[in-house]
């Protein structure tokens, strides 16, 4: 069954909601009897964009890689200026960082603003994120940070207090995408949704993050070389052929694990709360024990879960 594709693939797929173990009767969402298959397709998806809202709120910003322009002024609280070195640090609003596209920067007093770019390499990520097996991806260990370093020249004292505007461009989160056309089994690229992030190149030189391809049985581990876009839709070359044709709406993905439950407890959440049918046990004592827990003990789970990931200012 093809997976409804929208413009950015929710953390999880009605098929891996349908696969996990919930205790769940998905079929019975939406509730009435004579609901079409394209109906439940709708809401299921519905629910996937939800769970995944939620978990972006949680965490005060998204999981998935973004490109982001960020404009501040310096030097102040978040800009800081270091003596010793010359070098500026900023404190953005996203995490981790991967790498930094591009940094800019302008006199405050000078409007309209005429933005001077740094030489390229003159800003870095003060601390890397650690992938896996030399993945530009980060692990689920909630490792990296949210500022970076720039180097002399960036904001200095020499203006005063905020006397500098700077623009910065850079790449943060984990790559997550969805294929928006089918791929063949022995294939060496995919389309996807968003680009973003896969093609980085890490603190350690390995251009490329390792995701997972989540499509059930034919589920599979990719190591992505190149990206044909910095952002957005695209083309993603993989280091070695596919083992398994997949069809569009099929998640690609470096989010971790954890954080994967914890939108599909999300999602469980949200079909108790519309009264979907659970499955229910005979325990050793004269009672019954539903197979699902608490609205509540679900969301509680699932934040516990992202808590090392959420962002903190």
């Amino acid at each position: 069954m093809t997976l409804p594709v929208g413009p950015l693939t929710p953390y999880v797929t009605p098929e891996t909601l349908r696969t996990a173990p919930t205790g769940i009767a998905w079929g019975t969402i939406p509730p009435w009897r004579d609901a079409t298959q394209e109906q439940r397709a709708a809401e299921m998806a519905n629910i996937c964009a939800r769970a995944t809202a939620q978990a972006d709120e949680y965490v005060n910003g998204p999981l998935r890689a973004t490109l982001d322009t960020e404009v501040y002024h310096g030097p102040d609280f978040r800009v800081t200026w270091q003596r010793a070195t010359g070098n500026t640090r900023i404190v953005l609003q996203r995490w981790p960082v991967l790498s930094v596209v591009q940094v800019e920067t302008c006199p405050a007093s000078v409007w309209p603003r005429t933005w001077t770019p740094l030489p390229a390499g003159w800003a870095e990520p003060e601390y890397l994120p650690a992938g896996v097996y030399g993945s530009a991806a980060p692990s689920g260990a909630g490792g990296g940070g949210q500022s970076v370093i720039i180097g002399p020249g960036a904001a200095d004292w020499s203006l005063g207090r905020q006397g500098w505007a700077i623009r910065v461009t850079y790449v943060n989160g984990w790559p997550h995408a969805g294929l928006t056309a089918g791929a063949a089994a022995g294939d060496t690229s995919l389309q996807v949704d968003d680009c973003t992030g896969w093609a980085v190149t890490s603190g350690a030189g390995v251009t490329g993050a390792t995701g997972v391809v989540k499509d059930s049985g034919a589920q599979e581990v990719v190591q992505v070389t190149a990206a044909s876009a910095q952002a957005g839709p695209g083309t993603l070359t993989l280091a070695a052929p596919l083992r398994f044709p997949h069809q569009p709406g099929v998640a690609v993905t470096t989010l971790p694990a954890s954080a994967e439950w914890a939108v599909i407890l999300f999602a469980t959440a949200q079909a108790l709360t519309r009264g979907a049918t659970t499955t229910t046990v005979q325990a050793l004592k004269p009672a019954t024990q539903t197979s699902v827990k608490h609205v509540d003990d679900l969301c509680t789970e699932a934040e516990l879960l992202l808590s090392p990931y959420r962002r903190v200012i």
